[in-house]
């Protein structure tokens, strides 16, 4: 328990040292040529001119150098370079360096970089970390200043999902929710019925079963962040109807009890054998869709975002559909936070906004950079991406089947709620009680206090 709580206390630190360092941080008709020769010569001599002029132009374009960072999986990676590579085609004097990795210390890395003022141009960022970013300094430009069409965005998406403050610093990337992601040929081994909405009770029945039917056999999986932000975020939600904390007030909108029950609900998906073992998990934190035991058919389900469904379509043979996620018996909303979790901001340091705000104008709202991305950057947050794609085939009836199922019922989450710190403490608690360090109702009891203590400071500031 001490090795863990020192763990704890260094993932707070580490969280808390990162905000504080951002803190410190010619028309005239009578000229017309009549003689033909004359006009050969004058029209010869314009398009020497124009010629000169153009040279000029292009010339006097200074090279630029921008550089773009984000994080995903390798679909991802490579539409994104496909997208720089077109711009630069287009845009001879602008080179992008493409700055990309996995999820796993994207954030820490972002925060230390626009501390330090060595942040990239453009920055992919979650909108979760809006409050942390620009609660402490300036760090993400005003888009409404720059050339980038912010137009043409569904509605509300722009509100709910890139503005901090009543300014808009970031362009939504993607629009859904978070889905259960099932394989059909688990599903029809082990009876599974998939036109139902299963309540968490009624997995762990279900879990219980199949691996009693095959003991390598798991119904799900989920690594330390899965846990946070998909099982025990939104049951917290499920069981109030609210974000986790009000944005009005800073305080929590759930209670020591429910925290107490949604640890305890964690427990005992692993007590059921529901979940994968957390260590065997831990392996491909992230990458879910490369976990052995989901690619050989020996997992199920995987809750996750909407956004992600491209990659566990190629994950596995399988035919792949999607069901609602786990809810409580008494559930209050569907649990899952409907809007678009991340998107790209620029940075306000940056010496050329202008030119960065153009590529963003570019990635977000060219049909041709809409095309080479696909759904493998998000899906469809505006509205000419909906027309692109789904008149080229290209969204897949899946993903759309999750954006679909995932609305209802929902909830919208304020960025509050989603604050690094309030991230790290429970994510770190979760670990805990899986390991059995503390128990669920201790586990509760240290939640609510170093809330309490952490949002009386964010309220002060």
């Amino acid at each position: 328990m001490k090795k863990q709580l020192m763990k704890r206390a260094a993932l707070v630190m580490a969280a808390s040292m990162a905000a504080v360092s951002l803190m410190g941080c010619g028309s005239g008709a009578g000229n017309e040529k009549t003689d033909t020769t004359a006009a050969e010569s004058s029209t010869a001599a314009a398009g020497a001119n124009d010629s000169t002029a153009a040279g000029t132009t292009e010339a006097s374009k200074e090279p630029v150098t921008l550089r773009f960072s984000w994080w995903g999986s390798d679909s991802r990676h490579q539409a994104l370079l496909a997208v720089i590579e077109a711009y630069e085609k287009k845009n001879p004097n602008v080179s992008v360096e493409a700055e990309y990795q996995g999820y796993d210390g994207y954030y820490e890395k972002i925060m230390t970089t626009l501390s330090s003022n060595t942040a990239p141009d453009i920055i992919q960022l979650s909108k979760e970390w809006l409050p942390d970013i620009q609660g402490a300094k300036h760090y993400l430009a005003d888009l409404s200043t720059l050339p980038v069409d912010l137009s043409t965005l569904k509605d509300r998406l722009l509100e709910i999902a890139g503005t901090y403050n009543g300014e808009p610093n970031m362009f939504p990337c993607t629009v859904g929710g978070s889905v259960t992601y099932v394989n059909t040929d688990f599903a029809k081994t082990y009876g599974i019925d998939l036109s139902k909405n299963y309540t968490w009770d009624e997995i762990k029945e279900l879990g219980k079963s199949v691996h009693e039917q095959d003991e390598e056999a798991y119904l799900m999986t989920a690594d330390a962040d899965m846990l946070n932000r998909l099982f025990v975020q939104p049951y917290l939600a499920q069981k109030t109807g609210k974000p986790l904390i009000d944005e009005a007030t800073y305080t929590m909108n759930f209670t020591e009890a429910e925290a107490a029950e949604a640890f305890q609900n964690v427990v005992e998906l692993y007590e059921t054998n529901t979940l994968e073992p957390f260590g065997e998990a831990a392996t491909f934190a992230g990458q879910a869709d490369q976990n052995n035991k989901w690619i050989n058919g020996k997992i199920g389900m995987i809750v996750d975002y909407t956004g992600s469904a491209p990659k566990y379509i190629a994950s596995i043979e399988s035919p792949l559909d999607v069901i609602s996620m786990p809810v409580t018996s008494d559930a209050k909303c569907s649990g899952v936070a409907y809007s678009g979790d991340r998107g790209f901001a620029i940075n306000d340091n940056s010496s050329n906004k202008e030119e960065a705000a153009k590529f963003l104008d570019f990635l977000m709202n060219d049909p041709e950079s809409i095309a080479l991305c696909k759904t493998d950057v998000g899906y469809c947050p505006t509205r000419q991406s909906d027309d692109i794609l789904i008149a080229a085939g290209v969204v897949s009836e899946i993903q759309k089947k999750g954006v679909e199922i995932s609305e209802p019922d929902s909830y919208t989450n304020n960025m509050i709620s989603g604050n690094t710190e309030l991230e790290v403490i429970r994510k770190d608690l979760i670990q805990e009680v899986v390991y059995k360090d503390i128990t669920p109702e201790e586990a509760a009891k240290e939640l609510v206090e170093q809330y309490q203590e952490i949002l009386e400071e964010l309220k002060a500031k």
